[in-house]
């Protein structure tokens, strides 16, 4: 799984959120764990190269986690980085990686 941060992101970032995003979208379309999760900048948010880090985690069973602005949120163990280049990820994932804007 690729995580992109959308460039000019006036929120949180991705690498803030990870726990919450992973858990959101593991359970959300009920992935098996653990995953490859790869987080994603692109180059206008990353002094102007794409950067990629392989991004694993603590624990992958979702939990709910006390309300955050009247919510519960799914959250999974405590994330930790490791910097990837672009060939890696292509092995990672199988298959050549091409990033455009995320919004699209």
């Amino acid at each position: 799984m690729i995580c992109s941060e959308v460039p000019d992101n006036p929120g949180g970032s991705i690498t803030n959120s990870a726990e919450a995003i992973a858990a959101g979208v593991i359970r959300a379309n009920e992935l098996p764990t653990p995953l490859v999760w790869i987080e994603h900048w692109p180059r206008e948010s990353a002094d102007g190269q794409d950067t990629f880090d392989l991004v694993a985690f603590s624990c992958y069973g979702v939990t709910e986690r006390a309300p955050y602005l009247e919510q519960t949120r799914a959250w999974i163990g405590e994330a930790t980085w490791k910097p990837l280049d672009r060939a890696s990820v292509e092995v990672l994932v199988g298959t050549r990686v091409q990033v455009s804007d995320p919004r699209e």
